[in-house]
């Protein structure tokens, strides 16, 4: 064996998945907030610009889905 420092150390494994589920909570967090952003951010369509509604029937021709 060496005598150099290893920077391993043991993490049980209901701690490693408390741990997983923690990042898993702070990303889903995360991307919401820059979901809110982006939606709050954006100005919609310009006064040169209408926006286009769709029937939920044109929709679902357009998606190539039906009855």
């Amino acid at each position: 064996m060496s005598d150099e420092p290893t920077d391993l150390v043991t993490v049980s494994r209901a701690e490693l998945d408390a741990l997983r589920a923690e990042v898993r909570r702070l990303r889903r967090q995360l991307a919401r907030e820059e979901a809110k952003a982006r939606i709050f951010a954006d100005a919609g369509p310009g006064p040169s610009k209408t926006a286009t509604t769709f029937t939920c029937a044109e929709l679902a021709e357009a998606w190539g889905v039906g009855d």
